[in-house]
């Protein structure tokens, strides 16, 4: 962090900005030194540069608001939104709290301030019609915050739209936050299953004050719904009765017009907001509304909402700076002149990263420790490209998807205890292997050989990488990057041939590669590569002893000294 705020401070003399700290920046280059230094900027800032206006078909004037808070997914995050608001909503996810939102007076969004350049800055929130919100066990809690805020904003005339999901059984439904919620309303998410129109659902229990829309096949509800005060709810046993599969334009069709019906049902306690439809979206990234709460580490700026569990909020306080350190000490990079903006989301397991707009922004979506190291170690390998700087290789990309799942599962080993080669890459070979198989055509599973003789295929390269762990230790990774970097410096946007980035790795542990990679399949356009020039020297190759046998286990070691000739270790 050290070095990120040296950088900011190199940029505010380089361009002569002089922003004081408590004054609100207003231009591009006074923006960008709060945004490298980690900032939000203030709404002052937010006014002068708005948001564009979201596009409604026959707007309709109801303002929706798509919870997620306490379950995200990418179908909620990029799919749903544009196709409520074909239905004529508006639309905002968010992922700060209800409260903060619907109590809230700001929220933290993007703003467009330039070409490729879109800040995180406090943005005024507007009212709504109606709240989508989804619960699962084992996700974060409806806090007693939330909940006091969505009694008032349904007594006030507003519309909720809750789904359920299953429950493990009595004991867990009785402390599940969801149905604290519900039972002031005289309802509840129960344990056990109902069968409708094909699928299966959770079922609800409600009292005489609610109108049953939909009963599965043994009469249970599935969709209730009541007024309360001024407003109403409409209870979903799952969002699975509005979610589909966009690849099949029926199915969309029929949940959407269901949805539609849902909502405008809910939305009617309440005049429409209309007005203003400036709203944030989610162009890439995590959007529209991000988390209010925030934690600073040595150049990672964490946003996550104050629901969210202890547990992975501690792991990132405690584990995330370790995991960066790690990752540095196993491919050294260029540390960023600005701390990396980190989302800390809850749902099945995933994330994204925004590279295509600054600042730059990564996501975990997951809600276990184990899976927010993973996620996390896969997307800051994803910043790094260690020392290189020039071409591009054909082993996935330098910073692609081969890299950063290499590093994860480093980290995934350590911290998670994963076993066995690096992202179980012995999967590649057949069912049976025995050692005794000598061609690639009896050794590898056919789909994994197929894509890897003529182009490439993920798990071949991680067996690769894997096997030069086994022979030279992880130093190879870094002293391959750096070589790379020194031959081709003076072409650096060269897209490497297979050939010529396998020169590279050659030159880098000081042995020919390239029969090892024909015993593995790899059909190249050479054979060998016995002598090659490298910074003015002659270098001799001798073939690499290396069989295509089964990979060793998981390195961990520390790396040496990346510049220098590789010591083989076996």
């Amino acid at each position: 962090m050290a070095k990120c705020l040296l950088n900011v401070l190199v940029l505010v003399m380089a361009v002569g900005v002089v922003c004081a700290a408590d004054k609100a920046p207003k231009s591009p280059d006074e923006i960008e030194v709060w945004w490298k230094g980690g900032k939000t900027l203030p709404l002052e800032t937010t006014a002068l540069y708005p948001l564009k206006d979201q596009r409604v078909k026959e707007d309709t004037g109801i303002n929706v608001l798509v919870d997620m808070s306490h379950k995200c997914d990418f179908f909620t995050l990029w799919t749903h939104g544009g196709y409520i608001n074909r239905m004529g909503f508006r639309t905002i996810g968010t992922h700060a709290t209800l409260d903060s939102v619907l109590v809230g007076k700001k929220s933290r969004v993007r703003i467009p301030v330039a070409n490729k350049v879109h800040p995180f800055a406090w943005w005024e929130n507007p009212e709504f019609n109606v709240v989508l919100t989804e619960g699962a066990m084992g996700y974060p809690d409806y806090i007693i915050e939330e909940r006091k805020a969505i009694d008032k904003f349904v007594r006030d005339g507003g519309g909720l739209v809750v789904s359920g999901s299953w429950v493990r059984d009595d004991a867990a439904g009785k402390e599940w936050s969801l149905n604290t919620m519900l039972k002031r309303y005289g309802a509840t998410v129960q344990t056990g299953r109902e069968n409708y129109n094909g699928g299966r659902y959770p079922r609800l229990k409600v009292n005489a004050d609610w109108e049953v829309v939909i009963k599965g096949d043994d009469g249970s509800p599935i969709y209730a719904r009541r007024k309360v005060g001024k407003g109403r709810i409409a209870l979903l046993a799952s969002s699975s009765l509005y979610r589909f599969d966009r690849k099949k334009k029926e199915d969309a069709d029929v949940k959407c017009d269901f949805l539609s019906d849902v909502l405008k049902w809910a939305a009617a306690g309440k005049k429409p907001v209309g007005g203003d439809k400036r709203f944030p979206v989610a162009f890439g990234g995590g959007g529209g509304i991000y988390p209010e709460s925030e934690v600073r580490l040595p150049g990672i700026v964490c946003f996550y909402s104050k629901n969210q569990t202890e547990e992975l909020v501690s792991t990132v306080k405690v584990d995330f700076p370790k995991i960066t350190e790690d990752i540095y000490a196993w491919v050294p990079s260029e540390k960023p002149e600005q701390p990396m903006y980190l989302i800390l989301c809850s749902g099945n397991g995933g994330g994204w990263a925004v590279n295509a707009y600054q600042p730059k922004e990564a996501s975990t979506i997951s809600t276990s420790a184990n899976g927010i190291r993973s996620i996390f170690a896969h997307e800051q390998a994803h910043t790094m490209a260690g020392p290189c700087k020039a071409a591009n290789h054909p082993f996935g990309g330098n910073q692609g998807e081969e890299h950063a799942g290499w590093f994860q599962g480093k980290i995934n080993a350590k911290y998670n205890g994963d076993k066995g080669p690096n992202r179980g890459c012995d999967r590649v070979f057949v069912k049976g292997y025995d050692g005794t198989q000598k061609m690639p055509e009896q050794k590898f599973n056919k789909a994994n050989l197929d894509k890897w003789k003529t182009g490439w295929d993920r798990m071949m390269i991680w067996y690769v990488w894997q096997k030069f762990d086994d022979r030279y230790g992880p130093t190879w990774y870094p002293r391959w990057r750096w070589v790379q970097g020194q031959r081709w410096k003076d072409d650096p946007k060269r897209k490497l041939t297979w050939e010529e980035s396998i020169e590279d790795m050659s030159i880098a542990v000081g042995e020919d590669l390239f029969p090892f990679f024909k015993k593995t399949g790899k059909q190249l356009g050479r054979e060998r590569f016995a002598k090659a020039e490298f910074m003015g020297k002659t270098i001799i190759l001798p073939v690499a002893p290396m069989e295509a046998t089964l990979p060793g286990d998981v390195c961990l070691d520390p790396i040496g000294d990346y510049k220098k000739p590789i010591v083989v270790r076996k």
